[in-house]
Protein backbone atom coordinates (compact mmCIF):
# COMPACT_ATOMS: atom_id res chain seq x y z
CA UNK A 1 0.00 0.00 0.00
CA UNK A 2 1.25 3.47 -0.85
CA UNK A 3 2.34 5.55 2.15
CA UNK A 4 2.15 9.11 0.81
CA UNK A 5 -1.16 10.94 1.02
CA UNK A 6 -2.21 14.30 -0.40
CA UNK A 7 -5.14 16.68 0.06
CA UNK A 8 -6.40 18.89 -2.73
CA UNK A 9 -7.22 22.58 -2.41
CA UNK A 10 -10.30 21.81 -4.48
CA UNK A 11 -11.61 20.07 -1.37
CA UNK A 12 -10.14 21.88 1.63
CA UNK A 13 -10.19 25.44 0.27
CA UNK A 14 -13.98 25.51 0.10
CA UNK A 15 -16.38 27.32 2.43
CA UNK A 16 -18.01 24.00 3.28
CA UNK A 17 -14.69 22.68 4.61
CA UNK A 18 -13.44 25.89 6.21
CA UNK A 19 -16.74 26.48 8.02
CA UNK A 20 -16.31 23.24 9.98
CA UNK A 21 -14.67 23.32 13.43
CA UNK A 22 -10.89 22.93 13.39
CA UNK A 23 -11.25 19.57 15.16
CA UNK A 24 -13.35 18.28 12.24
CA UNK A 25 -10.79 19.53 9.73
CA UNK A 26 -8.00 17.87 11.68
CA UNK A 27 -9.90 14.58 11.80
CA UNK A 28 -10.41 14.73 8.03
CA UNK A 29 -6.66 15.04 7.44
CA UNK A 30 -6.00 12.04 9.68
CA UNK A 31 -8.68 9.91 8.00
CA UNK A 32 -7.26 10.82 4.60
CA UNK A 33 -3.74 9.96 5.78
CA UNK A 34 -4.76 6.54 7.13
CA UNK A 35 -7.02 5.43 4.28
CA UNK A 36 -6.11 2.51 2.03
CA UNK A 37 -5.38 2.99 -1.68
CA UNK A 38 -9.10 3.28 -2.49
CA UNK A 39 -9.84 5.72 0.34
CA UNK A 40 -11.42 3.26 2.80
CA UNK A 41 -10.77 3.63 6.54
CA UNK A 42 -11.37 0.53 8.66
CA UNK A 43 -11.24 2.14 12.12
CA UNK A 44 -12.54 5.73 12.08
CA UNK A 45 -13.77 5.55 15.69
CA UNK A 46 -10.34 4.40 16.86
CA UNK A 47 -8.79 7.38 15.09
CA UNK A 48 -11.31 9.69 16.77
CA UNK A 49 -10.31 8.32 20.18
CA UNK A 50 -6.58 8.51 19.43
CA UNK A 51 -6.88 12.17 18.47
CA UNK A 52 -9.01 13.00 21.47
CA UNK A 53 -11.64 14.26 19.05
CA UNK A 54 -15.36 14.24 19.76
CA UNK A 55 -17.63 11.60 18.17
CA UNK A 56 -19.63 14.50 16.76
CA UNK A 57 -16.62 15.52 14.66
CA UNK A 58 -17.01 12.34 12.62
CA UNK A 59 -20.77 12.90 12.40
CA UNK A 60 -20.17 16.41 11.04
CA UNK A 61 -17.82 15.07 8.33
CA UNK A 62 -20.49 12.56 7.34
CA UNK A 63 -23.28 15.15 7.39
CA UNK A 64 -21.17 17.56 5.31
CA UNK A 65 -20.48 14.71 2.87
CA UNK A 66 -16.72 14.71 3.19
CA UNK A 67 -16.94 11.11 4.46
CA UNK A 68 -19.30 8.30 3.43
CA UNK A 69 -20.06 5.85 6.24
CA UNK A 70 -21.25 2.25 6.10
CA UNK A 71 -23.31 0.22 8.53
CA UNK A 72 -20.33 -1.92 9.60
CA UNK A 73 -18.36 1.09 10.85
CA UNK A 74 -16.04 1.40 7.84
CA UNK A 75 -15.97 4.75 6.04
CA UNK A 76 -14.52 6.08 2.80
CA UNK A 77 -13.14 9.52 1.94
CA UNK A 78 -15.62 10.91 -0.58
CA UNK A 79 -13.10 13.02 -2.51
CA UNK A 80 -10.31 10.44 -2.31
CA UNK A 81 -9.64 10.42 -6.05
CA UNK A 82 -9.47 14.22 -6.09
CA UNK A 83 -6.98 14.21 -3.23
CA UNK A 84 -4.86 11.27 -4.32
CA UNK A 85 -3.71 9.28 -7.30
CA UNK A 86 -1.84 6.05 -6.55
CA UNK A 87 0.57 4.75 -9.19
CA UNK A 88 -0.34 1.38 -10.66
CA UNK A 89 2.96 -0.22 -9.62
CA UNK A 90 2.32 0.48 -5.91
CA UNK A 91 -1.49 0.39 -5.85
CA UNK A 92 -3.14 -2.25 -3.66
CA UNK A 93 -6.91 -2.58 -3.99
CA UNK A 94 -9.01 -2.23 -0.86
CA UNK A 95 -10.10 -5.34 0.97
CA UNK A 96 -13.59 -3.85 1.30
CA UNK A 97 -14.72 -4.97 -2.14
CA UNK A 98 -18.35 -5.51 -1.07
CA UNK A 99 -18.56 -1.89 0.08
CA UNK A 100 -16.71 -0.66 -2.99
CA UNK A 101 -19.36 -2.30 -5.16
CA UNK A 102 -22.03 -0.12 -3.53
CA UNK A 103 -20.30 3.09 -4.64
CA UNK A 104 -20.42 5.07 -7.85
CA UNK A 105 -17.90 7.63 -9.07
CA UNK A 106 -18.32 10.94 -10.85
CA UNK A 107 -16.04 12.31 -13.55
CA UNK A 108 -14.33 14.63 -11.03
CA UNK A 109 -13.34 11.62 -8.90
CA UNK A 110 -15.86 12.02 -6.07
CA UNK A 111 -17.49 8.90 -4.69
CA UNK A 112 -21.27 8.82 -4.35
CA UNK A 113 -23.92 6.31 -3.32
CA UNK A 114 -26.40 7.73 -5.81
CA UNK A 115 -26.59 6.37 -9.34
CA UNK A 116 -27.40 8.85 -12.09
CA UNK A 117 -26.22 9.92 -15.54
CA UNK A 118 -23.19 11.65 -14.00
CA UNK A 119 -21.79 8.58 -12.27
CA UNK A 120 -20.75 5.03 -13.05
CA UNK A 121 -19.99 2.02 -10.82
CA UNK A 122 -16.49 2.24 -9.35
CA UNK A 123 -14.18 0.18 -11.62
CA UNK A 124 -12.33 -2.80 -10.16
CA UNK A 125 -8.60 -2.52 -9.71
CA UNK A 126 -6.44 0.43 -10.74
CA UNK A 127 -7.98 3.10 -12.95
CA UNK A 128 -7.57 6.75 -13.92
CA UNK A 129 -10.12 9.52 -13.64
CA UNK A 130 -9.60 10.14 -17.35
CA UNK A 131 -11.02 6.68 -18.02
CA UNK A 132 -14.07 7.45 -15.86
CA UNK A 133 -14.62 10.73 -17.68
CA UNK A 134 -14.42 9.02 -21.07
CA UNK A 135 -16.95 6.40 -20.01
CA UNK A 136 -19.39 9.04 -18.78
CA UNK A 137 -19.05 11.02 -22.00
CA UNK A 138 -19.81 7.90 -24.02
CA UNK A 139 -22.89 7.24 -21.90
CA UNK A 140 -24.12 10.79 -22.36
CA UNK A 141 -23.77 10.48 -26.15
CA UNK A 142 -25.70 7.25 -26.10
CA UNK A 143 -28.45 8.84 -24.02
CA UNK A 144 -28.68 11.71 -26.49
CA UNK A 145 -29.53 9.29 -29.31
CA UNK A 146 -32.83 8.25 -27.74
CA UNK A 147 -35.58 9.02 -30.21
CA UNK A 148 -38.27 11.55 -29.34
CA UNK A 149 -41.37 9.75 -28.15
CA UNK A 150 -39.44 6.77 -26.84
CA UNK A 151 -39.27 6.23 -23.12
CA UNK A 152 -35.71 6.59 -21.77
CA UNK A 153 -34.69 3.46 -19.87
CA UNK A 154 -31.35 3.74 -18.12
CA UNK A 155 -30.52 1.62 -15.09
CA UNK A 156 -33.79 1.75 -13.13
CA UNK A 157 -33.81 3.95 -10.08
CA UNK A 158 -37.47 4.84 -9.64
CA UNK A 159 -39.39 2.51 -7.32
CA UNK A 160 -41.95 1.79 -10.03
CA UNK A 161 -39.20 0.71 -12.47
CA UNK A 162 -37.88 -2.15 -10.34
CA UNK A 163 -39.38 -5.54 -11.09
CA UNK A 164 -42.05 -6.77 -8.62
CA UNK A 165 -39.97 -9.87 -7.87
CA UNK A 166 -36.94 -7.77 -6.93
CA UNK A 167 -39.06 -5.46 -4.78
CA UNK A 168 -40.30 -8.51 -2.86
CA UNK A 169 -36.68 -9.50 -2.25
CA UNK A 170 -35.71 -5.94 -1.27
CA UNK A 171 -38.67 -5.59 1.09
CA UNK A 172 -37.71 -8.80 2.88
CA UNK A 173 -33.98 -8.07 3.10
CA UNK A 174 -32.99 -6.61 6.50
CA UNK A 175 -29.92 -4.63 5.33
CA UNK A 176 -31.10 -2.12 2.75
CA UNK A 177 -27.73 -1.01 1.39
CA UNK A 178 -26.69 -0.82 -2.27
CA UNK A 179 -30.07 -1.12 -3.95
CA UNK A 180 -28.79 -0.30 -7.44
CA UNK A 181 -25.99 -2.87 -7.19
CA UNK A 182 -28.42 -5.45 -5.81
CA UNK A 183 -30.79 -4.87 -8.75
CA UNK A 184 -27.95 -5.37 -11.22
CA UNK A 185 -27.08 -8.64 -9.47
CA UNK A 186 -30.75 -9.65 -9.60
CA UNK A 187 -30.96 -8.97 -13.33
CA UNK A 188 -27.72 -10.87 -13.92
CA UNK A 189 -29.17 -13.84 -12.06
CA UNK A 190 -32.47 -13.65 -13.99
CA UNK A 191 -34.33 -15.82 -11.48
CA UNK A 192 -37.47 -17.69 -12.49
CA UNK A 193 -40.66 -17.20 -10.51
CA UNK A 194 -39.90 -20.33 -8.49
CA UNK A 195 -36.32 -19.23 -7.76
CA UNK A 196 -37.50 -15.71 -6.84
CA UNK A 197 -39.88 -17.18 -4.28
CA UNK A 198 -37.13 -19.44 -2.94
CA UNK A 199 -34.73 -16.50 -2.60
CA UNK A 200 -37.28 -14.46 -0.64
CA UNK A 201 -38.06 -17.44 1.59
CA UNK A 202 -34.34 -17.89 2.22
CA UNK A 203 -33.95 -14.22 3.13
CA UNK A 204 -36.80 -14.45 5.64
CA UNK A 205 -35.19 -17.52 7.19
CA UNK A 206 -31.71 -16.00 7.22
CA UNK A 207 -33.11 -12.90 8.92
CA UNK A 208 -33.85 -15.10 11.96
CA UNK A 209 -30.51 -16.91 11.89
CA UNK A 210 -27.75 -16.65 14.48
CA UNK A 211 -25.32 -15.06 12.05
CA UNK A 212 -27.71 -12.33 10.93
CA UNK A 213 -29.23 -11.50 14.32
CA UNK A 214 -26.10 -11.25 16.45
CA UNK A 215 -24.50 -7.85 17.09
CA UNK A 216 -27.51 -6.01 15.63
CA UNK A 217 -27.06 -7.57 12.20
CA UNK A 218 -23.40 -6.61 11.89
CA UNK A 219 -22.61 -9.76 9.91
CA UNK A 220 -25.54 -9.59 7.51
CA UNK A 221 -24.07 -9.52 3.97
CA UNK A 222 -24.96 -6.82 1.50
CA UNK A 223 -27.92 -7.73 -0.73
CA UNK A 224 -25.74 -7.87 -3.86
CA UNK A 225 -23.29 -10.18 -2.09
CA UNK A 226 -26.15 -12.46 -1.01
CA UNK A 227 -27.22 -12.80 -4.64
CA UNK A 228 -23.77 -12.97 -6.23
CA UNK A 229 -22.61 -15.71 -3.86
CA UNK A 230 -25.93 -17.58 -4.04
CA UNK A 231 -26.21 -17.48 -0.29
CA UNK A 232 -29.85 -18.47 -0.60
CA UNK A 233 -28.54 -22.04 -1.02
CA UNK A 234 -26.76 -21.94 2.37
CA UNK A 235 -27.86 -24.03 5.31
CA UNK A 236 -29.33 -21.85 8.03
CA UNK A 237 -28.67 -21.99 11.75
CA UNK A 238 -31.74 -20.53 13.46
CA UNK A 239 -31.23 -18.44 16.59
CA UNK A 240 -32.85 -19.98 19.69
CA UNK A 241 -35.96 -18.39 21.10
CA UNK A 242 -35.62 -16.38 24.27
CA UNK A 243 -38.02 -17.89 26.76
CA UNK A 244 -38.59 -17.60 30.48
CA UNK A 245 -38.48 -21.37 30.80
CA UNK A 246 -36.04 -23.45 28.74
CA UNK A 247 -38.56 -26.27 28.33
CA UNK A 248 -40.54 -24.05 25.97
CA UNK A 249 -37.59 -23.58 23.60
CA UNK A 250 -37.92 -26.35 20.99
CA UNK A 251 -34.95 -25.88 18.67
Amino acid sequence: MAQRRMTSLEVIDTDAFMDMPVSCQNLYFHLNARADDDGFVSNPKKIVRALGAAPDDLKVLIAKKFIIDFSDGVCVVKHWRINNFIRKDIYKETKYLDLKQTLFIRANGAYTQSYDDRAIPVPRGHYRIEDVDATLTKRQLSIGKVSIGKERRDTPMGESEYSPEFLSFWSAYPKKTGKGEAYRSWNKLKPSKELSERIVASVLAHAKSKDWTKDDGKYTPLPATFLNQKRYDDEISVAPLKANNDKYASY
